[in-house]
């Protein structure tokens, strides 16, 4: 039956009396037979049964479409807000002072260091984001950007408060932790070692040197303390390297600061006759780096006896000679480079 015979038939029935004008016909047993005759469907209906199946498959389709749904597509949400910002960050990673996702890049930083649950990877953190300072300074210099001075300045000073941070949390292990601050100053050792050696490279970078130089030298305290403290291999191995580096660079410090008095006096053997100022300065820069061959052997003998401490003192002694030195030799070649 069609739509339109079935409307055609309802408008027939309508006035019956039977029916009574409404469509409530279960009221009249007669008149609800004839029409479902005509309609071609059962008169003896019954009340709908349902079984738990049924139940439990309508219970499934709501959570599915009313709760999952939603919940489905917030989540998706949040994917997508989550994927956004991990591409950010990692986007940000090449970023340097003055470039759009240089915020970015240090927000990131910051959050790893709130999430970190000990001052042992609190360090490790700061010294690994030290090293990414200068790695923008290097960045910025071998650039064309604009204000390269001023950006150079910003992750220096960036540099320096993450050395500054490193030894903090240095400090606060000695004291929280004294076990794990040897192991912790080797890798904040290492890691300075490194910084020199970047810095050496990079002349922008110069003025991050003595940051540098007084973590390391904090490092190698704290290695000292902890070998005091409790004797073991590595910590002795790692002072023995120390020794040697630090004594391989006075002697290279040495070196270069004998060549440079060198060429000065190369320079004043020209005049008629050498002023007497000039003379006393040559003298005690040149008695300032020769006079540690005895100092640097005492060292090195009391290192073989375990005096860890005293060693390091003695080379802290020297290192302060020849800086002098190097000081009283810059200001010979500044002077007679403009006065002769």
């Amino acid at each position: 039956m069609t739509n339109n015979e079935l409307i055609a038939m309802l408008r027939k029935h309508k006035d019956a009396p039977e029916m009574g004008g409404v469509v409530g016909v279960s009221h009249d047993d007669a008149a609800w037979a004839r029409l479902s005759s005509e309609i071609g469907i059962d008169a003896k209906l019954e009340r709908a049964t349902y079984s738990i199946g049924d139940y439990l498959q309508y219970l499934n389709y709501q959570f599915s479409h009313v709760l999952l749904k939603p919940m489905s597509v917030g989540f998706a949400a949040l994917l997508l807000v989550f994927g956004s910002w991990v591409t950010t960050v990692n986007a940000s990673f090449d970023s340097v002072p003055g470039d759009v996702l240089y915020p970015v890049k240090l927000a990131s930083e910051r959050v790893q260091i709130t999430l970190s649950t000990s001052g042992e990877q609190r360090a490790k953190l700061h010294a690994e984001f030290a090293g990414r300072r200068l790695d923008e300074v290097n960045a910025i210099t071998s650039s064309d950007a604009e204000n390269k001075d001023e950006k150079v300045q910003i992750a220096v000073d960036g540099f320096k408060k993450e050395i500054a941070s490193v030894n903090d949390e240095l400090m606060n292990v000695q004291i929280s932790n004294p076990g794990q601050a040897g192991a912790l100053a080797i890798i904040v050792d290492q890691k300075t070692d490194e910084y020199e050696s970047s810095i050496a490279q990079s002349e922008p970078a110069a003025a991050a040197l003595v940051t540098a130089q007084e973590s390391n030298a904090l490092a190698v305290d704290a290695i000292v303390a902890s070998n005091e403290a409790n004797e073991q291999p590595r910590t002795s191995e790692s002072l023995q390297q120390n020794f040697q580096a630090e004594v391989s660079s006075l002697n290279a410090r040495i070196a270069l600061s004998l060549g440079r008095l060198s060429v000065i006096e190369s320079v004043l053997a020209k005049k008629t006759t050498i002023d007497a100022t000039y003379a006393a300065r040559i003298k005690e820069a040149r008695s300032g780096v020769t006079a540690h061959g005895d100092a640097i052997q005492k060292a090195s003998s009391v290192l073989v006896a375990g005096g860890y401490r005293k060693t390091f003192e003695l080379l802290a002694g020297i290192d302060a000679d020849v800086a002098h030195s190097e000081d009283l030799i810059t200001e010979l070649e500044i002077d007679i480079t403009t006065g002769v």
